[in-house]
């Protein structure tokens, strides 16, 4: 055998040891966040079971799954993986959240927003969901306290209504006269809003999930566009209603003050 064809037979066993190797290490390498569910076609009196598999562990580090739908968010939750990095989940469709034929996006987050997975199911068999008539706040959106002059923001191509919290856990901010280009930069507070265990928030823009969002420390920029009414930010939890707060510490004053009153009277009648 010659130089040449040694030099030859070197270089085509060296290819293809590179792409055994290769293609070893496509398969050692793990899919970062992968989920999966028991049916892609559900009712609304079933159970979507979804599984996952988180690819690289981190100490202390929950996923992050979130469900949204018609109405806007329908569940979050935040799970610890086992120590082989699996997950689960039950999401029951006889939810009122999910009352409304459709497609619901479930979407698995672990450690930041760039390690996520994300699968679609359909629900049949229940209400038909009718356009907004923009008259008032959606279906879902309750008025609760009214926190726009508690919160530090700025808008441009658009007017802040409002800032309301709905529910227990999330803020709705109504936007007027909004325009092409327009982005909402808001501060959040914990003493008003908790964000998750990582220290993020949801947001969603018009109803959908907006993947324009970004977050530095507790401030939020929010770009949205002509189409814009309302923009919703979820966490934990916020702080429930002025008014219901105000009503309790009164009634106990008032209890306090009658006390004290009926007190320094028996104190002052004489004995006889």
């Amino acid at each position: 055998m010659n130089v040449q064809s040694i030099v030859l037979l070197m270089a085509v066993m060296a290819v293809g040891s590179m792409g055994a190797a290769s293609q070893a290490f496509a398969a050692d390498t793990p899919i970062p966040l992968q989920i999966e569910s028991n049916g892609v076609n559900f009712d609304h009196n079933s159970t979507i079971e979804i599984n996952g598999q988180v690819g690289n562990m981190r100490d202390g580090t929950p996923v992050t799954v979130i469900v949204t739908g018609a109405t806007g968010v329908v569940t979050i939750e935040q799970i610890t993986p086992s120590s082989d990095g699996s997950f689960s989940l039950s999401v029951n469709t006889a939810s009122p959240l999910m009352k409304y034929d459709g497609e619901y996006k479930i979407k698995a987050t672990y450690g930041d927003a760039g390690i996520n997975d994300v699968i679609v199911v359909t629900l049949e068999g229940g209400l038909v969901k009718q356009a907004p008539s923009h008259s008032g706040h959606e279906e879902g959106h309750h008025e609760a306290a009214d926190l726009t002059k508690q919160l530090d923001y700025n808008i441009s191509g658009g007017m802040v209504e409002s800032i309301t919290a709905t529910g227990d856990d999330s803020l709705l901010v109504s936007i007027h006269m909004a325009e092409d280009d327009g982005e909402l930069t808001i501060t959040l507070s914990e003493d008003i809003i908790t964000p998750f265990n990582d220290g993020s928030f949801f947001v969603l823009v018009n109803g959908e999930e907006s993947d324009d969002a970004h977050q530095m420390g507790n401030k939020l920029m929010i770009p949205f566009d002509a189409t814009t009414t309302d923009i919703e930010i979820v966490g934990t939890h916020v702080v429930p209603e002025f008014g219901t707060i105000a009503m309790i510490v009164l009634a106990v004053a008032i209890v306090s003050i009658i006390a004290v009153s009926a007190k320094s009277r028996l104190s002052i009648m004489p004995r006889i």
